[in-house]
């Protein structure tokens, strides 16, 4: 397909300013709403789109559902052509770009933006027609100049229909889609979309986090639909409740060390107190028992010498002064 060049005019209405980014069913371009002077964004389909849809497909498929929907985290609708859709523009960057840019987000910033987006998907899940998006990833998550997110590109989703036994269309982004999403296994339904924001929360966090965290996305993101949360506001309940569930582990575990730590103290001090007493009590005793002994070993050494003379006629006199004296001089 041929792009748009910057400062035409598309429709004898829009200006042209520059193009946004593109896909594999269409290019989109930031452009000025001339006859209302407003920012816009225009979606334009390409011929050749993925999924070997066709242009009045893709445009009837999204239009359809944008048409529909009024939320403030998601841009209206403002006009649709034959091969072109004309939304709101959304200021700001996605967290995919915001990702590249920065790395890894904080778990509570993180955590933040995934129940606003599961606030918005259970606006969609609620509506008369449950609308499924199937394609949440950061790059279809805005991150606008006010802190809040809005989403984008609604060109895989869908309108649940409830006695639908499959998708028509197998649509979805590799590494974030949901098993069901590649067929066979009945249709999408909201704990689709779940699954999608827990891959989404993974990346946002690096895959590093809390296990408390963890544990959510793990349940968001597991094979079977059966062992996710039933619903966004089941999932939301969960982050919610997260971080006190963080505060409680992270006190137990501070109160065991603590504990460990009082047992291991008195432990030491009760061997410090036991070796000083042990050691007194040795002091005493020895106090007590040397006289005894040096009066033992005396005796001794008289009857030895009563020995030597009754038995071998040995006399063993007491050594003099005299004698030390000369031994000295020696």
């Amino acid at each position: 397909m041929r792009y748009l060049e910057n400062e035409s005019i598309y429709r004898g209405r829009y200006r042209i300013l520059r193009r946004l980014g593109e896909g594999g069913s269409s290019v989109v371009y930031m452009a000025v709403d001339e006859m209302r002077d407003e920012p816009v964004a225009i979606k334009v389909f390409r011929e050749n789109a993925a999924g070997g849809r066709s242009v009045r497909e893709l445009t009837e498929s999204e239009t359809r559902v944008l048409s529909e929907l009024r939320h403030r985290s998601i841009p209206r609708l403002r006009a649709v052509y034959d091969d072109a859709a004309v939304m709101e523009y959304v200021p700001g960057n996605s967290l995919e770009k915001i990702l590249l840019k920065r790395g890894r987000l904080s778990e509570k910033e993180a955590v933040g933006i995934a129940l606003e987006v599961l606030e918005v998907l259970e606006s969609l899940h609620g509506m008369d027609s449950p609308v499924i998006y199937r394609d949440l990833k950061p790059a279809n998550i805005m991150l606008k100049p006010d802190g809040h997110i809005a989403l984008i590109d609604f060109g895989a989703s869908r309108i649940m229909e409830k006695e639908g036994k499959a998708d028509t269309l197998n649509l979805g982004t590799n590494g974030f889609a949901a098993p069901e999403q590649y067929g066979n296994l009945g249709q999408t339904d909201p704990r689709t979309d779940i699954y999608c924001m827990g891959r989404t929360l993974l990346l946002l966090v690096g895959g590093k986090c809390s296990p408390e965290l963890m544990e959510i996305i793990e349940k968001c993101t597991m094979p079977d639909r059966e062992d996710r949360f039933n619903s966004c506001s089941e999932a939301m309940k969960a982050l919610r409740k997260y971080p006190f569930r963080v505060v409680l582990g992270r006190t137990v575990k501070g109160l065991k060390l603590a504990a460990g730590s009082a047992f291991l103290a008195a432990v030491i001090s009760f061997a410090v107190l036991g070796y000083d007493s042990v050691r007194s009590y040795a002091a005493d005793d020895a106090r007590d028992r040397i006289p005894a002994v040096q009066e033992r070993l005396g005796n001794a050494g008289v009857r030895i010498k009563e020995i030597l003379r009754e038995r071998f006629g040995i006399e063993l006199d007491e050594p003099d002064g005299n004698e030390e004296s000369k031994e000295a001089d020696r």
